[in-house]
């Protein structure tokens, strides 16, 4: 595959010049050393992609031409969002790579009784949300998509439940030897059919009892993902897996 860059300037046809941002510039140049005549594939925010070539750098930009439009890989039926705790050390930005390579549409951060890191407040906030944009936009080049993937400032849990718009579909994954089985459920509900799916993934130590109960009065469906305890990483993986194999994604 060519080389992925991203443009904040709109696409628009065959033989158009886009000049990409300083940041971007710089990662093409500095990063992927790329040159005059090299070929590479760029993309925008509406999902629009097209090979290019790169026509010179002047003024901290690279400046591309435009060629054909190219496919990017395709989005999921149903746009998938994962709500998601927040955990510890390298955890949560692994799961956020992973959460974009299996195309997950939206990522909403919240802070649940057991979370255990504070990302601040003001221009400290802004820089972490910065950085997770960052690495959301290199999972985006890295797996081929075209729609980046957005993601929300953090919420506490009970705002992250009761958000407007909210998907039809829902999941919470609960360590509950009681609840059904996820993989069973999805056989049940028929997430095809859905307008959105969303899923919760909980933080180190699962959720709370009283937050699997406030997520229950929220009208989401409590799921277990099996006997075993698993890591954060490896919980969200196995949902996502789940729910994007019941939409013939996998």
């Amino acid at each position: 595959m060519l080389r992925r860059l991203f443009s904040i300037e709109p696409l628009a046809r065959t033989g158009d010049v886009v000049r990409l941002d300083p940041q971007e510039s710089h990662h093409g140049r500095h990063v992927l050393r790329l040159g005059r005549g090299d070929g590479v594939v760029v993309f925008d925010r509406a999902g629009r992609q097209f090979a290019a070539t790169v026509e010179r750098f002047e003024n901290k930009r690279l400046v591309v031409v435009l060629g054909e439009p190219t496919p990017a890989a395709p989005e999921p039926p149903v746009p998938v969002a994962l709500y998601l705790a927040l955990v510890k050390g390298d955890a949560f930005e692994s799961v956020l790579q992973r959460a974009v390579e299996l195309g997950v549409t939206e990522i909403v951060p919240f802070v649940a009784e057991r979370s255990v890191p504070m990302v601040g407040k003001g221009a400290a906030l802004e820089r972490k949300i910065e950085r997770w944009r960052q690495i959301l936009l290199g999972a985006t080049k890295q797996c081929g998509r075209a729609c980046r993937t957005a993601i929300t400032p953090p919420l506490p849990f009970a705002d992250a439940l009761c958000r407007p718009n909210e998907p039809a579909l829902r999941f919470c994954c609960v360590p509950d030897p009681d609840a059904p089985e996820m993989s069973k459920m999805l056989q049940v509900v028929k997430p095809a059919s859905a307008p959105s799916l969303a899923v919760i993934i909980g933080p180190e130590g699962g959720l709370s009892p009283d937050e699997m109960a406030k997520a229950r009065r929220s009208d989401w469906h409590l799921v277990s993902l099996g006997p075993r305890t698993l890591r954060v990483e490896t919980a969200a993986a196995a949902a996502l897996t789940l729910i994007l194999g019941s939409l013939d994604e996998m």
